[in-house]
């Protein structure tokens, strides 16, 4: 491919019509320009504006927009690079002006890559076709499948396909568009998993098993449930836990994170195998990701699957409540690396070794003593402290806790906080809402109270000391919801009309009317 050059971005930008990467079914016309539904949240009336004037995307609720070679990134999940060759190839701009030979290369790779697109797609239909056909009037593959617990109607959403004697499942792109395949042994084959070969279409580092399945539900929740394989994914989204993504083992790149950030992830939720390998797997994870976790703009939890099992083994035995309840207990990144850590502390008789507490208190200060003062910090530095005094190994942090954003609907309830503190017209239907978190719970009957003592109806200040004489949980809550940062204020304050109908969405949605 060739290298991006300042004179193709600009002619791309400039033939590039953003309006063109949209069927006209998904516009509406509004005046000069269009609007359609947004991606990036859950927006049940159209609220994004496409501009051919401007040549952009904007949404007035989120906030997000982005231009032509943007939208292909975040649509399709390409790099800036793949955004750009593809919207040049698009609008008849030459990736080498001026040079008819690198042309002609560009050219052929392209038409090599399209062939075999096309045949990925056409072995992908004869699998799936085989498959069917069991499914249908018996087989390997659909003994198989009904052995793991995974139903026709899944097999037929994942198009998966049955080839010598193994269960084929396709490597989609985030596009939907079929790379490869992993073939998955229902019987005593080895290997029992054997992917295909990598080539122009598919790198195995470069590919997130699902991720076209859970792009949608990762930009709704702005979180990924990361497990070690692909039948784990099918297995949790058909038990209605969609944002499931595998990375076809227990390596991740960073490019396969870069493609998960790309859909919106804010906060990782890492469900490796409960054995050593993916205990391991786990661990190296975390560290190769603590950068970002430290700075900011990225979480992660850890699910702590026991022993040798995992999701898939669990779904089975326990069903999707066995999921709910490892979610419900996930651990923060920190507070699980620190547990790991400080074990060897853990003595009933209490006689450690001094060389074992200096070999601890060595680790566990060279993890955090780069780091900027904080909340991570100070939480290390006190679960290092305890530990070598001898107070065994506390529990979590609050903080940790509140930093985990371990649920979709803790997240709202959190946002519900937040818009009562700073958009007091909201507050008789923000104050009726049945939060279920306990401190959020809590929290808000806390600014409820004061709600009723402010004269002018700014309760931020009031908030925040509060926080100070309240139990650490609830503090964290009120002091999280009251000091978000200006420009989220303004946000609330313009949008807060189009925030509460979300949260009442989120929290308490309709039911369905019974005929």
């Amino acid at each position: 491919m060739s290298v991006i050059t300042p004179a193709l971005l600009e002619q791309v930008r400039e033939r590039a019509r953003i309006v063109d990467l949209f069927s006209p079914a998904e516009l509406r016309k509004a005046g000069s320009e269009f609007i359609t539904t947004c991606p990036w949240h859950e927006d049940r009336r159209p609220s994004l504006t496409v501009s051919p004037k401007r040549n952009r995307v904007h949404c007035f609720v989120c906030g997000k927009g982005t231009d032509a070679i943007g939208w292909l990134q975040d649509r399709q999940g390409l790099s800036f690079q793949e955004a750009v060759l593809e919207l040049a190839r698009r609008s008849g701009v030459n990736v080498a002006d001026g040079d008819a030979e690198a042309q002609a290369r560009f050219e052929q790779a392209w038409r090599e890559r399209r062939a075999l697109m096309a045949k990925r797609s056409e072995q992908r239909t004869q699998f799936h076709k085989e498959l069917e056909r069991q499914l249908e009037q018996g087989g390997d593959g659909a003994d198989y499948l009904k052995s793991r617990g995974i139903s026709a109607e899944t097999a037929r959403s994942w198009q998966l396909g049955f080839a010598a004697g193994r269960l084929m499942l396709p490597l989609n792109d985030a596009s939907g568009q079929t790379v490869g395949f992993c073939g998955r042994a229902t019987d005593s084959q080895e290997p029992k998993y054997r992917n295909s070969a990598c080539d122009l279409l598919f790198q195995r580092n470069g590919l997130v098993f699902g991720l076209d399945q859970a792009a949608d539900a990762i930009r709704k929740e702005g979180t990924a449930l990361l497990v070690e394989g692909p039948l784990d994914v099918l297995q949790l989204h058909q038990a209605g836990f969609r944002t499931a993504v595998a990375c076809l083992g227990t390596s991740v790149s960073p490019l396969q994170l870069q493609l998960l950030r790309r859909q919106g992830m804010k906060h990782l939720l890492i469900a490796f195998d409960g054995d050593q390998a993916g205990q391991s797997a786990t661990e190296r994870l975390i560290e190769q990701l603590q950068p970002q976790l430290v700075a900011g703009g990225l979480s992660a939890s850890v699910l702590q699957l026991s022993g040798g099992v995992d999701v898939d083994a669990l779904i089975t035995s326990e069903g999707p409540t066995g999921v709910q309840g490892l979610l419900a207990s996930a651990r923060h990144w920190l507070d699980w690396r620190l547990e790991r850590l400080l074990a060897p502390l853990l003595r009933g008789d209490g006689g450690v070794p001094l060389e074992t507490l200096q070999a601890v208190e060595r680790e566990v200060r060279s993890l955090f003593e780069p780091w900027p003062d904080g909340v991570l910090r100070q939480s290390a530095q006190t679960r290092l402290t305890q530990a070598l005094s001898g107070g065994g190994l506390p529990h979590c942090d609050p903080m940790l806790h509140r930093q985990g954003l371990s649920t979709a609907r803790q997240r709202a309830e959190r946002r519900a906080l937040r818009l009562f503190i700073h958009a007091p017209e909201t507050r008789e239907l923000v104050g009726a809402l049945q939060l279920q978190d306990p401190a959020c719970r809590a929290a808000l009957d806390w600014l409820s109270n004061l709600a009723l003592l402010s004269l002018d109806g700014s309760i931020a200040a009031l908030a925040l000391q509060l926080a100070a004489a309240l139990p650490a949980a609830v503090a964290a809550e009120i002091s999280g919801a009251a000091a978000p940062g200006p420009e989220l204020i303004a946000l609330l304050q313009r949008q807060s009309q189009a925030e509460l109908e979300a949260l009442l969405d989120a929290l308490e949605p309709v039911a369905e009317a019974v005929p």
